[in-house]
C-alpha cells in the first residue's frame, strides 16, 4: 500500500491571489495609479528615513490590518508594478533609487525621468506605449477594446485599468506635449537644480523653527532657501518653458497655488 504524504499549502495573501489568476487571463495592471504609489514610497522616507516594517506602513497608509486586500494591492503596485518600493520578503519594506529620485531629485529633469521610468516599467503600460508611438491614441471606449481583445485584461478590470493607465501617464508628463488624452509623448523635463527635504529618521528629535525663523527666512519656510515644500512641490510640477499648456490645466494650477498660499500664509484678523 503506497502512502500519501500531505503538503501543507502555504496561504497565499489575496492580492496576489487576484494578480496569480489576472495573470494566467492575461496581462497584470496595478490598481493604484502612480501618484496613489509615489504617496507610498514618500511616507515610508519621511516616516520611516526610507525604511519600514510592514505594521508601519500598514498604520501609516491608515489601514487596520497588513492583511487588508486594499492595503496588499496599494503596496503591490508601488512595490511590484512601478518599483518605488522593494520588500525584503513582506516584513519590510525600503524606498529604491527609482523612488528616491522622484521623491529627492538633485534636478528637476531626474524626478521627471524617474516618473517616466515608473510609469514604462509596467509591462502593459510599456507595450500600449510602443503600440501608438508617435501616433493617435484611441478613444477610452477604444482603449478598453484594446485591454480587453488583445492584451486579454478581464472584462470587469478594464474600465479601473484604463483610468489607472491614463491617470499615470498624465502624472508621469505623458499628456504634458498635447495637453489632453490624444497622445502618448515621453516627456523630456528642465534640469533645474530644486531643494529637496531629508528623511525624518525614526528618534529625530530635532526642534521645529520657531515663528521669529520663519519670518526671517532661512529654514522658516520649511525648505534650505526658505521657501515652504508645499510651494516647492507645485513649481516642480510647471513644464519646461515653451511648452504648450492647457487653460484647463493652468486655471487649475493657479487655484491650488492659491490655495497652497492662503493655507501657509492665512490672512491676520483685522490686518489689512
Amino acid at each position: 500500500m503506497v502512502k500519501v504524504q500531505r503538503v501543507k499549502s502555504e496561504k497565499v495573501p489575496a492580492s496576489e491571489a487576484r494578480e496569480a489568476n489576472l495573470s494566467r487571463a492575461g496581462m497584470t495592471a496595478p490598481y493604484f495609479d502612480l501618484s496613489a504609489s509615489i504617496s507610498v514610497a514618500e511616507i515610508i522616507y519621511n516616516k520611516g528615513g526610507g525604511t519600514s516594517s510592514s505594521d508601519q506602513l500598514a498604520a501609516w497608509l491608515g489601514y487596520k490590518s497588513t492583511n487588508s486586500g486594499t492595503y496588499l494591492t496599494r503596496v503591490s503596485a508601488a512595490n511590484k508594478h512601478f518599483g518605488l518600493i522593494t520588500s525584503d520578503g513582506g516584513e519590510g519594506f525600503a524606498v529604491t533609487d527609482r523612488g528616491r529620485s522622484i521623491l529627492s531629485p538633485v534636478t528637476a529633469s531626474e524626478a521627471a525621468s524617474a516618473k517616466v521610468d515608473a510609469f514604462l516599467a509596467v509591462p502593459l503600460f510599456a507595450k500600449v506605449f510602443e503600440q501608438f508611438r508617435g501616433g493617435q491614441l484611441p478613444p477610452e471606449v477604444g482603449l478598453k477594446n484594446l485591454l480587453r481583445n488583445t492584451y486579454k485584461i478581464v472584462p470587469d478590470r478594464v474600465p479601473q485599468t484604463v483610468r489607472v493607465f491614463l491617470n499615470s501617464a498624465e502624472q508621469a508628463g505623458f499628456f504634458s506635449a498635447t495637453g489632453d488624452h490624444s497622445r502618448l509623448v515621453k516627456p523630456t523635463g528642465p534640469s533645474t537644480i530644486i531643494n529637496t527635504p531629508p528623511p525624518i529618521s525614526p528618534g529625530d528629535d530635532s526642534s521645529p523653527p520657531t515663528a521669529a525663523e520663519k519670518r526671517q527666512g532661512g529654514n522658516g519656510g520649511n525648505g534650505p532657501t526658505g521657501v515652504h515644500f508645499a510651494i516647492m512641490g507645485l513649481l516642480n510640477e510647471l513644464p519646461a518653458p515653451g511648452t504648450p499648456w492647457s487653460a484647463q490645466k493652468k486655471q487649475r494650477f493657479i487655484e491650488a497655488f492659491k490655495a497652497t498660499i492662503e493655507f501657509i500664509y492665512p490672512t491676520e484678523d483685522g490686518g489689512a
